[in-house]
């Protein structure tokens, strides 16, 4: 007997040994989403010509999350989410692999209470992300520091299938950053660093990374206007602009900024920001300038209480510009706004076409829930986009999608063009939700159409059903 004891307790100590360890888990919650979609869009480069390849698309599309959160214990959390997006009937390896869109570690009450940490590949949002919001950024490298980074630039283009002309449609807005929260409640202090690009150690042992590191204070007021205000300070270091070897200054944006949010009355909402950049700016020459430039966004949302449930929103949003974007008078500031990470839209096409810089943008919506059919919401919108700043002479530039042609501007002129977008939602359950959006844009006066022809009307037709889980 005591001989089979034995052998039982030697199996049972060689499964052990064979059997891996697994942290013990409270709680495990999957869910995700898929989302199928039609796409139509048509002359995105403004111009009817032979490169119609490069603006026109007609596609099925796909997007696919599955997303893991598990609790550990009460203060330790993992959550990963995977991703894939692709055109339909793509099976290239490009187009079907599943790639990593979060994975973080949470660690709550870290060292003491008021703190939180959450490491790792997340998601950043603050106040209406008109700086931080999108981890790909704005590849328009003419406007922006470094462009997007090695991450950015795979999560822009990683779905071969949706082209140049659909990287806007995206769903990848995460960072590789570090995170900690410190909740004084009702004062809340976010620490941030992530790294946008890392590259490997030039020749000349210089580090050529891209880095952003920031703060933002956010304070809830105890005041019958629900009024919460947020200041922050943002600062992007990118070492891989090319200099000249008289110029040891880094190509830098420094952000600093606020934003106030009030509701006056009960049913209307007030908001303003406005930031100002400072820092160094390394053109194309290698020649350095310094920044100044500046960004202001007004924001009135009102909702009646009328029949159908109408919700009225305004905004005005300026992003300062600089007439002479590869400028190399050292002596002359560089006033062209960088729009950092945003993740806003004033207009689907305008989004698409243009970068938030050198811009007024002046947005008018209307939101109807309609109380003679039930589970659908109508929303207009109206978007005019004007230079901040008119060129100093016409100049050929490529919009953010990088088309086969480029927009020729006027010199001095400063209407760029105006989008209506009809939005119209159905919630089939309360877990499916069926979508048509449809939008238009007009060029205006200041893309030259004498140079290139480009005055035609862009659209877009994007129908879809997304289904969470």
């Amino acid at each position: 007997m005591s001989k089979r004891l034995v052998i039982v307790f030697c199996a049972l100590l060689a499964l052990a040994f064979a059997v891996p360890a697994f942290a013990a888990v409270q709680n495990v919650k999957v869910s995700g989403d898929i989302i199928a979609r039609y796409i139509s869009r048509s002359d995105f480069d403004l111009a009817k010509d032979a490169n119609s390849s490069a603006d026109d698309i007609s596609v099925f599309n796909s997007v696919v999350r599955l997303r893991v959160d598990a609790d550990l214990t009460d203060n330790v959390s993992t959550t990963i989410r995977l991703i894939n997006e692709r055109n339909w009937d793509e099976a290239t390896v490009s187009t079907t692999d599943i790639d990593l869109d979060l994975a973080y570690v949470t660690l709550k009450e870290f060292l003491y209470s008021p703190l939180t940490l959450s490491i790792g590949r997340q998601e950043l949002h603050f106040g209406n992300d008109m700086i931080i919001g999108d981890g790909v950024g704005n590849p328009t490298a003419a406007i922006v520091s470094g462009g997007i980074g090695t991450n950015q630039t795979t999560n822009y283009t990683e779905a071969t299938g949706f082209g140049g002309v659909n990287g806007d449609l995206a769903y990848r807005k995460a960072f590789d950053a570090i995170r900690a929260t410190l909740n004084y409640d009702p004062l809340v202090i976010d620490l941030v660093y992530a790294k946008i690009d890392a590259n490997n150690i030039t020749t000349d042992g210089r580090s050529d990374d891209i880095d952003l590191w920031g703060i933002n204070a956010g304070y809830k007021f105890e005041d019958n206007w629900n009024t919460f205000a947020e200041g922050y300070f943002w600062s992007k270091n990118n070492k891989t602009e090319t200099k000249a070897a008289a110029i040891s200054k880094t190509d830098t944006v420094h952000t600093i900024g606020a934003r106030v949010s009030t509701n006056p009355m009960q049913k209307v909402n007030l908001q303003q920001e406005m930031a100002y950049q400072f820092g160094e700016k390394v053109v194309a020459t290698g020649q350095s300038r310094d920044r100044s430039a500046w960004a202001s966004q007004t924001i009135a949302t009102v909702t009646p209480g009328w029949k159908h449930d109408p919700v009225i929103g305004m905004a005005y949003s300026y992003f300062s510009g600089d007439a002479d974007l590869t400028g190399t008078n050292a002596d002359k500031n560089y006033h062209q706004w960088d729009p950092m990470f945003e993740n806003q839209m004033c207009g689907h096409i305008i989004n698409a076409l243009f970068a938030a810089s050198n811009a007024h943008l002046i947005n008018t919506s209307l939101t109807l829930k309609p109380s003679f059919v039930e589970d659908v919401t109508i929303n207009g919108s109206y978007c005019y986009l004007l230079f901040a700043k008119g060129l100093s002479g016409r100049v050929l530039t490529l919009d953010p999608n990088d088309y086969t042609t480029g927009y020729g501007f006027k010199k001095d002129a400063k209407s760029l063009g105006q989008e209506f977008d009809l939005n119209l939602t159905y919630d089939y359950t309360e877990d499916v939700q069926i979508g048509l959006l449809m939008g238009w844009f007009w060029p205006g006066a200041a893309i030259n159409k004498t140079a290139t022809q480009h005055k035609v009307t862009a659209s877009e037709v994007i129908a879809s059903i997304a289904v969470k889980f």
